[in-house]
């Protein structure tokens, strides 16, 4: 590592930190070998460690003359593949996946951090709260949002359908659970907005003590994910409408996704598998030691809501021609691209206005009206850590 510029030569080449947290920091880097842009996420002594290959300690013993037999959980998690062969559609990635993984010692005299570990994850155009908040500004209604992104966060099932019966012969273990499922954990993968999952550090295998009395930790990862949909939806129509359209169609289930929700919680409380139309009709539900031998006892989901397509073919999607706004009747890709649009002039903006650079810029879609907060009650519903109310967690199912 080139201690002046933070450069690992002669592989990545740094460029500047994205963000920094409790367990380690991000930073962007360009990757020599590909002039591909990547991330290079450094890992701090307090994230959770696992047992490292056996490959990775004898290199480091016998070319660095280093004993380390451990390395982020979160570099196994992110390594792993996870059950490609469970979908009839493209087959692609629904994780994200780590480009390499690598240490560097350091400079610490805190003997509970020899090393700093490196994991190398390709660029991402942000998380799902990112275009949240621009969307925010454009004064949509909840069913447009809902018009928008249902199809692009079925992949978020799909995803947990593929961990959840991903087995390790290495663990002989039955799937594995998220245990993370948040916004700021589900990464954007192109203009498109469709969705991969990320920050695997939290993953555990359905069986692993960490969910001991816990009802299932598949459906944890449901309900979070579950609840995560709703916070978009509420998230980037409160500007616009204020929190009361949201709250009334959430509380009296006049919205398909409402409906869909409340009888999710209620009634069927079905696996992610079996929201969708590929998935098995495995029985749902059941109990730890069920759970953990990848079956279960329960309802069928009878209604697919992530496999139906929202009412509407177009939207209403607001642009800016002639010095005029207006809205266009737009379908779901031409309202994305539009979108992204706005999404990537929303960041600029305010990295200028945080940089105090923006001067006289004011982007059409920008106006100074702040968020009005809504019912208590359901901001607390849709919790999904901190004391959040989850189906498939023990006791009074309070995390």
């Amino acid at each position: 590592m080139n201690e002046t510029s933070n450069d690992f030569e002669p592989d990545y080449i740094y460029h500047r930190q994205l963000g920094r947290g409790y367990e380690g920091q991000a930073d962007v880097y360009t990757c020599q070998r590909t002039r591909k842009t990547v991330i290079i996420k450094t890992f701090f002594s307090t994230t959770r460690m696992d047992s490292a290959p056996r490959e990775v300690v004898d290199r480091l013993q016998l070319e660095h003359n280093i004993t380390a037999n451990k390395w982020p959980s979160d570099i196994t998690a992110t390594l792993r593949r996870y059950n490609n062969g469970l979908s009839a559609g493209s087959g692609e990635d629904l994780t994200v996946n780590a480009i390499d993984a690598f240490y560097v010692p350091s400079n610490s005299t805190d003997p509970s951090r020899p090393l700093l570990w490196k994991m190398v994850l390709p660029l991402y155009a942000g998380a799902l709260d990112s275009p949240t908040e621009a969307l925010s500004y454009l004064n949509m209604s909840t069913s447009a949002i809902d018009f928008l992104y249902r199809p692009r966060y079925r992949t978020v099932f799909e995803g947990l359908a593929r961990m959840h019966t991903t087995r390790d012969p290495a663990l002989n273990n039955s799937g594995f659970c998220h245990d993370d499922i948040k916004l700021d954990n589900l990464f954007l993968r192109n203009e498109q907005h469709e969705i991969v999952l990320g920050d695997m550090g939290q993953t555990r295998t359905l069986d692993d003590q960490f969910h001991r009395g816990w009802i299932d930790c598949r459906l944890v990862d449901a309900h979070r994910a579950w609840k995560s949909y709703l916070v978009l939806i509420r998230d980037a129509s409160m500007r616009g409408r204020g929190p009361s359209e949201f709250d009334a169609q959430f509380a009296t289930r006049t919205t398909e996704w409402a409906a869909a929700y409340w009888r999710w919680v209620e009634e069927d409380t079905a696996l992610p598998q079996n929201m969708l139309e590929e998935g098995a009709e495995e029985d749902v539900g059941g109990d730890a030691a069920a759970a953990a031998a990848g079956g279960g006892v329960g309802k069928r989901e009878p209604k697919r809501f992530w496999d139906s397509e929202p009412q509407d073919s177009t939207i209403d999607f607001p642009v800016f021609r002639d010095g005029i706004v207006m809205r266009i009747p737009m379908g779901r890709e031409d309202a994305f691209r539009h979108l992204e649009a706005v999404r990537v002039e929303f960041e600029a903006f305010r990295k200028a206005k945080k940089d105090q650079t923006a001067g006289d810029w004011m982007p059409w879609w920008y106006w100074e009206r702040p968020v009005v907060f809504g019912n208590g009650d359901i901001e607390s519903e849709l919790k999904v850590i901190n004391g959040a109310w989850l189906i498939g967690l023990g006791g009074n199912g309070h995390n």
